[in-house]
């Protein structure tokens, strides 16, 4: 089984259809990634009486209207979950003062964003916005590249360890139980991960951006942002399709079974629902809904 692409086929062409306003790649869009999106916001809104069609459709809504962001999204699947994730907070918090409510100091820290001080200009916004994509850019490069590198060497046991860490955010020892391993190997990966990328920061062409970074529990906590934004960890469609027919090698099966069922990644557990129902996740009508609601804002 070869390594985890950085994108599912296709999703380039798609990009570059609905830059050029192209209705019918929009279609294809909601028909590709509909079922997988609202599996997962109904597992996110179970219980709530809170309908998942809706954040679905204000999520390709979302992404319409900000169609000239697109060619510089990492990953089209990683850039609708995200939207999808603010449409479900959005959805929760409507039902209350306090359901679902974020803590924007938190989400700040998280991305290593900092208020500018009072009396900030303009120009200052727009140094510090670029500051901070710059940084999270380089970092998702070597990142993407490190990970890669490790599962085609089928270097299983370092991923599952990193995606504990880093996106599950588990402490060492809970990493080690869960990954069967010891605390010291742990401690061993992680120290080995930062110390990796610093030096591939250090190759990249864009290097500058991240002259500042972070060390210690700081950097952590940026890797693990940009880690869960750009979903480092997620399953391609076709090796799940393959986990789900039984035809995977031992050594995949046991880390897609490791990333479902350990790791619980929600987001694959719903591509893996949505593959069940051969990807009639949506309704005809949510989709002809969604489309009507969406379409009218590409360019024409």
């Amino acid at each position: 089984m070869p390594a985890e692409s950085k994108h599912e086929s296709g999703d380039r062409w798609l990009i570059e259809e609905l830059c050029r306003g192209s209705s019918i790649a929009f279609q294809q869009l909601v028909d590709r990634f509909g079922g997988r999106l609202r599996a997962f916001a109904s597992r996110q809104l179970a219980g709530s009486g809170l309908d998942p069609d809706d954040a679905v459709q204000e999520t390709f809504l979302s992404l319409v209207r900000n169609v000239h962001k697109l060619p510089e999204v990492r990953s089209l699947q990683g850039y609708l979950f995200t939207i999808l994730r603010c449409r479900v907070a959005d959805l929760a918090r409507s039902r209350g003062p306090t359901a679902g409510a974020l803590s924007l100091d938190a989400a700040n820290a998280a991305t290593g964003y900092e208020p500018p001080g009072p009396g900030a200009s303009p120009s200052t916004y727009a140094r510090r916005d670029e500051a901070v994509e710059a940084r999270a850019t380089v970092l998702a490069d070597v990142l993407d590249d490190l990970l890669t590198g490790l599962k085609e060497q089928r270097r299983f046991r370092d991923v599952k360890i990193l995606e504990l860490l880093f996106s599950v955010g588990v402490n060492s020892k809970d990493a080690a139980r869960l990954a069967d391993t010891s605390e010291p190997t742990v401690s061993r990966t992680r120290t080995a991960l930062l110390e990796e990328l610093q030096r591939a920061v250090s190759r990249h062409p864009k290097a500058d951006a991240l002259a500042d970074l972070p060390a210690g529990d700081d950097v952590s906590s940026l890797v693990r942002t940009i880690w869960t934004d750009a979903l480092f960890s997620c399953i391609k469609r076709s090796t799940l399709g393959s986990y789900a027919l039984g035809v995977l090698d031992d050594e995949w099966r046991d880390y897609v079974r490791f990333h479902l069922e350990v790791a619980g990644c929600e987001i694959c557990q719903a591509h893996l629902e949505d593959l069940e129902k051969d990807g009639q996740g949506i309704s005809v009508a949510t989709r002809e809904r969604i489309v009507a609601s969406s379409v009218g804002f590409l360019k024409r």
